[in-house]
């Protein structure tokens, strides 16, 4: 591309296109790890009208996550990539946002709605029978998210299967978990408008109820955030700030449950751990394993101003609108010797135990690292560890499934699965908590 921003030195550049450009761009993972393969670890994709500089060496890796917002900016490489699904008003004058919302206290009210909404799915799924162990984890975190943003009465029936529909049209993760939907699209993007006005109007009823649960729950904060603003403008403002809430912080949390549950599932020592009633550390490291096999990440920065990239020997000038990039499974699965695998007990706390042996520790990713850290961590350990736990203390688990397999054209997030993994449950008699349901 010969109006491509600049990097001098010029690194070798890989033929890949990428499916959002290309509906029929092959596998982007696999494409990178062979682009890998040829050039080595620092090398150049242009696809449509974007120029990356794909890292993966740790000194590289060091300098991606110690850049500056403000030189090179995750927040823009990110709404770039929404954007390809979201309407544009979405993220405009957005006044609550997810680092708002994971302080210690806000974390304890949280688990408060999740314990609810835990309890409601293991009444609604009954005594026994077969469940998708993805779409469990996707109810159940919709019942989670509805309940924290907007009260446990929305959380439920017959609220809940509407917000639920509405808030999957305006799921941007589909950006890059199918990034080939995305070439071609309705630029006007009326259903996800429709969607979204038809969430407007819930919200709407719900500031108009002023019932304790709304009141009460975290709507209430947001829309003390719009105080200044009146009418179809306060209710429309409000609506933005949930959505794009729910988007940040469901997008990853409900794979990373599902991975978690299978990878369980499947590790027969694991397994028997979270049967006689593992403690809550172990059932961290089981969630913070299942994310490090499961990431499906591609991580990026777009250059904002005139740049220097330390990549080991060779130092690299970078201008404006490059996107430095790395994908987190060329790393996460291949740094050491049996990273392949699912173990939980690599971990010590949130640390790896071979940490010193990586290079770098930010070649093996789970949360992210520096200043864009993910924010929810705490809760998101803390949500999947007790809904493992719940579940396996309900129900005797068989999976009917030998294996997760990513949707191979995912290209960011952690990985949904391609094919069913079915998991039948009978009810333990002893479970006590159905009565919790409520």
């Amino acid at each position: 591309m010969s109006d491509a921003p600049a990097i001098d030195p010029e690194p070798p550049r890989a033929a890949i296109t990428f499916p959002w450009d290309d509906a029929a761009a092959p596998d982007p993972v696999a494409a990178l790890a062979a682009a890998r393969d040829a050039h080595g670890d620092t090398f150049v994709v242009d696809s449509g009208a974007d120029r990356y500089l794909f890292v993966f060496s740790p000194a590289a890796l060091t300098s991606f996550y110690a850049l500056e917002e403000r030189v090179a900016s995750k927040g823009l490489a990110d709404y770039r990539m929404l954007l390809r699904k979201l309407p544009d008003e979405l993220f405009l004058e957005r006044r609550t946002f997810a680092h708002d919302l994971f302080g210690a206290q806000e974390v304890e009210g949280y688990l408060d709605h999740l314990d609810v909404a835990i309890a409601r799915q293991i009444e609604e799924l009954g005594v026994a029978g077969t469940f998708d162990a993805f779409a469990l984890a996707r109810r159940l975190g919709h019942r989670l998210a509805l309940g924290c943003w907007m009260g446990d009465a929305a959380a439920a029936p017959p609220l809940l299967d509407a917000l639920i529909d509405d808030l999957e049209c305006l799921d941007g993760a589909e950006a890059f978990v199918n990034p080939e939907r995305m070439a071609g699209r309705d630029p006007e993007k009326a259903v996800e408008r429709a969607a979204l006005a038809r969430l407007e109007a819930a919200v709407g009823a719900r500031l108009a109820a002023r019932d304790a649960d709304a009141d009460n729950g975290f709507l209430g904060e947001i829309a003390r955030r719009w105080h200044d603003v009146d009418g179809e403008a306060r209710v429309r403002g409000i609506t933005g700030d949930v959505v794009l809430l729910h988007v940040a912080t469901m997008t990853n949390l409900f794979a990373a449950l599902g991975w978690t549950l299978c990878l369980v599932l499947l590790d027969a020592g694991a397994r028997a751990r979270v049967e006689r009633g593992a403690d809550r550390a172990f059932l961290d490291r089981c969630a913070l394993e299942a994310v490090r096999v499961g990431q499906r990440s591609i991580m990026m920065r777009t250059v904002l101003r005139p740049c220097a990239f330390a990549a080991g020997a060779t130092e690299y000038a970078l201008a404006p609108g490059v996107i430095v990039a790395t994908m987190l499974p060329l790393t996460n699965t291949t740094a050491l010797a049996g990273l392949d695998h699912f173990d939980p007990d690599r971990w010590d706390g949130r640390r790896l135990r071979a940490e010193a042996e990586l290079g770098a520790r930010e070649v093996v990713t789970t949360f992210g690292h520096g200043g864009h850290r993910c924010p929810a961590q705490r809760f998101s350990l803390s949500a999947i560890g007790r809904t493992v736990e719940q579940l396996f203390a309900a129900f005797e688990l068989v999976p009917r499934f030998e294996s997760v397999r990513a949707i191979p054209s995912q290209i960011g997030g952690v990985a949904r699965a391609a094919d069913p993994c079915l998991v039948d449950f009978t009810s333990k008699p002893t479970s006590t908590l159905r009565a919790r349901g409520g």
